[in-house]
């Protein structure tokens, strides 16, 4: 799998191309709070205004509520229409956000156990690099963040990195399962879509490197959109950033997992589709081109 954005595929228990020719930072301050935001038109410009502040106070983004569980802004879920009613779930409606990320490291989380046979190797939760950090950037996708961290936060507000339909990781012998994998069924429609809009593949519906010069705003490319019925309304499953899912080969930091829809860093039709190429991301890489959304158990 390309992940970089000039064509770079990652080497065996290697670091990713960050695309654009950037480099990855090795450290990176970490926003202390989540955001007030005040909302303009996301879905048509793309527009909040956003200052960082109590993250449980005006949370009032169309995508964005308050998990009273937590306490804390978090992106709002989809309903989802499983292979049986007993098995429907739900799924992030968008990306998770910086703004959301930092909320939830500023409560200081627990480090997984050093005997975690998968995370033990952690030594810090927060982004390896700050990212984007233009205008809006608490509504820009967090990035930087390894298979860990994504499935660290998701537990943390209740909910799970997207696996298996019914619980656990996906097997990758699955990916494209639309009975088994929760992401894949989504975006594909329950197999009937290669994209998340359709069939044929549309250049500038989904923010990509011939349209996005950096990440976006999540939510704000109207037609990168799902709308089969009992799957409709769930952004940006194509573009913007790569997705991790629970679906990976082993155990461990060298273990291999799912990177899902592409990237602002890519634009061939071929990783933008629905459909997985394999799991060939060691669970420990990080990426100014990588995020992650949840779903629910």
């Amino acid at each position: 799998m390309s992940v970089g954005g000039q064509g770079f595929t990652p080497s065996m228990g290697g670091s990713l191309a960050t695309g654009m020719g950037g480099s990855l930072a090795t450290g990176g301050t970490v926003a202390t709070g989540g955001y007030t935001a005040t909302q303009t038109n996301p879905v048509a410009t793309g527009g909040y205004t956003a200052t960082q502040t109590n993250p449980a106070v005006g949370c009032t983004g169309s995508f964005d509520l308050v998990l009273d569980s937590v306490g804390l802004c978090v992106a709002k879920m989809v309903p989802v229409s499983g292979p049986s009613a007993n098995l429907d779930y739900k799924i992030d409606a968008t990306e998770v956000t910086r703004g959301q990320y930092d909320a939830w490291l500023a409560t200081k989380p627990a480090l997984p156990a050093k005997t975690d046979v998968d995370c033990g190797y952690v030594t810090s939760f927060a982004e390896r690099s700050t990212g984007y950090a233009g205008g809006d950037a608490t509504h820009h996708p967090v990035a930087d963040v390894d298979w860990c961290d994504a499935y660290a936060y998701c537990k943390g507000v209740d909910k799970r990195l997207c696996g298996a339909i019914g619980g656990g990781m996906n097997p990758v012998s699955r990916s494209n399962d639309p009975n088994a994998s929760q992401w894949f069924r989504v975006c594909s429609s329950s197999g009937t879509n290669a994209y998340p809009y359709g069939n044929t593949y549309q250049p500038t519906y989904c923010a990509n490197s011939d349209n996005a010069p950096q990440s976006m705003a999540v939510g704000t490319m109207p037609n990168c959109v799902t709308t089969a019925s009992g799957f409709a309304g769930v952004y940006d499953l194509s573009g913007n950033v790569w997705e991790w899912e629970d679906s990976c080969s082993a155990n461990g930091r060298s273990g291999y997992c799912e990177l899902r829809g592409g990237s602002i860093f890519n634009n061939n039709s071929g990783v933008f589709a629905c459909y997985s190429t394999g799991a060939n991301i060691t669970r420990d890489n990080v990426n100014a081109n990588i995020g992650f959304r949840c779903c629910s158990h």
